[in-house]
Order: C-alpha cells, then sequence, then structure tokens
C-alpha cells in the first residue's frame, strides 16, 4: 500500500521478506499469548460460575483452588511481560533491527 508522498524506501521494506517474516512472527506471537490469557480467565470464571464446589476445595490448609487460581490470574501478567520480553528479544527485535538496517542503507 502506497501513500502519496511515502517515501520510496518504505514501500520496498513493507515487501521485502524481512518485513513479512517480522509481521508474521509478531502476529503468531500476539495470537498465541491472547488466546492463552484469556482462556486461562475464561476457564476460571467458567468454573466459579459452573463449579463453584471444586474451587472451595482445599489444597493446603485454609488454601482453596478458587485462592490459588486467584494468584494465577494475578501473577499472569507478569509471566506474559517477562515471555513477551524474551521473546521480542530474541525473535523480534533483530528482525526490526535488520529493516532498519535495510532503511538507513537505502537512505544513503
Amino acid at each position: 500500500m502506497m501513500i502519496p508522498g511515502e517515501p520510496k524506501a518504505y514501500a520496498e521494506i513493507q515487501r521485502s521478506a524481512t518485513f513479512a517474516r517480522l509481521r508474521s512472527r509478531s502476529r503468531r506471537y500476539v495470537t498465541s499469548i491472547t488466546v492463552l490469557v484469556l482462556g486461562v480467565f475464561a476457564s476460571v470464571v467458567v468454573l466459579a460460575g459452573w463449579l463453584p464446589e471444586l474451587l472451595a476445595t482445599s489444597v493446603f490448609g485454609h488454601v482453596n483452588l478458587g485462592m490459588v487460581l486467584a494468584v494465577v490470574l494475578i501473577l499472569l501478567p507478569v509471566l506474559v511481560a517477562a515471555v513477551h520480553l524474551r521473546y521480542t528479544g530474541r525473535r523480534l527485535d533483530p528482525l526490526a533491527e535488520s529493516l532498519r538496517e535495510e532503511f538507513e542503507r537505502s537512505r544513503q
């Protein structure tokens, strides 16, 4: 998609295999994480609505399964953030850097 007045280099980068690979990896990652997080959240909601006696099951002492799942829901965003940093640093940032270098070379 060429925008009037857009530098030719941008259009060339968008057509490059590296850009396509970067977008593909990014979309696949975002979709996977989104499905995982929404699945965990929906599972807890379904359990709370249809099987509250299961959530009341004692795990140890006065701690029940509902409390454990609540802690999981609180820690899940921290885990997702850590996974995000690791994944982007290893899989997306190198591709983005090579695209930036391509762009810089094309401007000279």
